[in-house]
């Protein structure tokens, strides 16, 4: 199939089926919300990954959001109804235990109640990033305690009260820091966060925070320092709004239906509660995918220096991640980079990672990569992967030159069409009309992804269907799938954490303590 371009250029085309999952012991079905309610989740051999007959849930929250949460888990342990006019886009979620096979259990002692006065003392604190540290390390102490218990939950919802969510969630909801820094401010904060990088000191002793002026953005986002201050309690949590389980926020109806709702929070709290909703049917035992990503770590005060880190899946979608060496920003491109040792290292513990998972080494590595690979980064890969039977480093990205294809008719590119723009160049449609639903599902035009380099065994066709495939093991959402594969698809958010995990602390690596 050859498509035509506006400048009269033709360009080979394929469209590829949509790839399926695999459900109870070994049933097929390319919808997760459709393949769960037939076949429930996946079953793996008792000795690799236990079913689970019942999830332990702990709640943390005011007395008026524990009861709105157990509320809710009651609503989806008997089912939500689906929308009657688009039952392909909104079907019913049938109820906890009959899509997933086990119980939701929540006790007394799995409860810890957030008080108006630890509340009120949170968001008294004057400045921002501090306040947004203090609300999250007060369920920190929480989760702390329920670490303790015995037995301990398996998953511990952190039902968010209103005030916290006003005052910690955006600095735009609080009237005392909506006044604007002047010229001069802004002037002096430069200079303060230049010297701090460069290690100088100012010629007076103060601080951002002794003149009002609190701008640390590590600090502003109260997620991502709970998720990663709470992974030294081992226990893996589910962050939610009041709106979440009420369907109303500040009185105003919110645009998801109850039963998608339903559904996302089910199979994200299925998860983290040590189940496996589905797996991938057509990846090989044996084959590692690897995302490399970077990200800026506030422990590191030199300019131009970040971390590198590693997102492994194993091919039942089980997610891993590692932190890595140094990297470095280059300045004329803005890219991050390893060296040769850095991306060698890297590499060569993801490895290691996933033969401790699996309990086998991999006999594939598949590394996706949303920058270029540098010819250091590629000789160190190279040399970790030596002794493996197949690799392909792929770099994947947002087409950053504009590049758009339509179809005739109404409705955009199917999803899973591919477009080859060289031999190792081709944009692949992650997202677009789906035929299974009848519909494009998006909001806006669909952008494809752009295969920006390839340098392995397989074909452009197998790499494309990996990343088609890859794109519906996010677990954090029943949706049909994602723009992204799950390889890349966290790899901003999942650095943001690791770089609020406190220093000296190892982080956790399994995939439930980051979604």
């Amino acid at each position: 199939m050859k498509v035509k371009a506006n400048s009269g250029r033709h360009f080979a085309s394929f469209f590829l089926d949509e790839p399926e999952l695999v459900f109870g012991e070994s049933d097929r079905h390319v919808d997760p919300k459709m393949g769960l309610t037939l076949f429930g989740p996946a079953i793996f051999s008792e000795n690799q990954f236990p079913l689970p007959s019942s999830i332990n849930v702990g709640i943390i929250g005011t007395d008026e959001t524990i009861a709105l949460a157990e509320d809710w888990l009651k609503k989806c342990q008997q089912g939500v109804p689906g929308s009657d006019e688009s039952r392909d886009l909104v079907p019913p979620f049938p109820g906890f235990s009959k899509v997933f096979g086990c119980r939701l259990v929540v006790f007394e002692g799995w409860k810890e109640i957030l008080t108006v006065q630890e509340i009120d003392t949170a968001i008294r604190t004057e400045y921002f990033g501090h306040r947004v540290r203090r609300a999250a390390r007060l369920f920190v102490e929480k989760l702390q305690n329920l670490s303790e218990r015995e037995p301990a939950p398996d998953v511990v919802i952190c039902a968010l009260p209103q005030k916290i969510l006003d005052y910690c969630g955006s600095k735009r909801g609080d009237p005392r820091h909506r006044a604007r820094l002047t010229g001069q401010e802004r002037e002096l904060l430069r200079v303060i966060e230049e010297n701090r990088l460069t290690g100088q000191q100012t010629l007076f002793p103060f601080s951002e925070n002794e003149l009002g002026l609190d701008f640390l953005p590590q600090a502003s986002n109260f997620r991502r320092i709970l998720k990663g201050e709470a992974m030294s309690t081992g226990l893996p949590t589910q962050l939610a709004r009041p709106s979440t389980f009420t369907g109303q926020d500040k009185g105003r109806p919110i645009m998801q239906h109850e039963a998608t709702r339903a559904w996302n929070f089910c199979v994200a709290l299925y998860y983290k509660g040590g189940g496996y909703p589905w797996r991938m049917a057509d990846a090989p035992a044996g084959t590692c995918y690897v995302g490399i990503s970077f990200y800026k770590d506030p422990h590191i005060t030199q300019r131009g220096i970040g971390t590198s880190m590693a997102q492994v899946f194993t091919h039942t979608g089980e997610g891993l991640v590692l932190r890595g060496a140094r990297a470095e920003w280059d300045e004329v491109t803005r890219s991050p980079h390893m060296s040769r040792d850095g991306a060698l290292k890297l590499l060569s513990d993801a490895m290691k990672l996933y033969d401790r998972q699996m309990h086998q080494k991999p006999q594939r590595i598949v590394v996706h990569k949303t920058s270029r690979f540098w010819p250091e980064e590629l000789e160190g890969f190279l040399k970790a992967a030596n002794d493996v039977h197949q690799h392909d480093f792929v770099s994947i990205a947002d087409p950053s030159r504009g590049i758009r294809f339509m179809r005739k008719g109404k409705y955009p590119p199917l999803r899973g069409s591919v477009i080859k723009l060289s031999e190792d160049n081709a944009l692949v449609y992650t997202t677009g009309y789906v035929p299974f639903l009848k519909t494009y599902p998006g909001p806006r035009i669909p952008r494809p992804l752009e295969i920006l380099e390839h340098e392995g065994d397989s074909s452009i066709p197998r790499i494309s269907r990996e990343i088609l495939a890859l794109s519906k093991m996010n677990w954090n959402t029943a949706d049909f799938s994602s723009s992204l594969p799950i390889t890349v698809a966290f790899a901003r958010e999942v650095g943001k954490i690791l770089a609020e995990v406190p220093e000296g602390k190892d982080p956790q690596t399994q995939y439930r303590y980051y979604m």
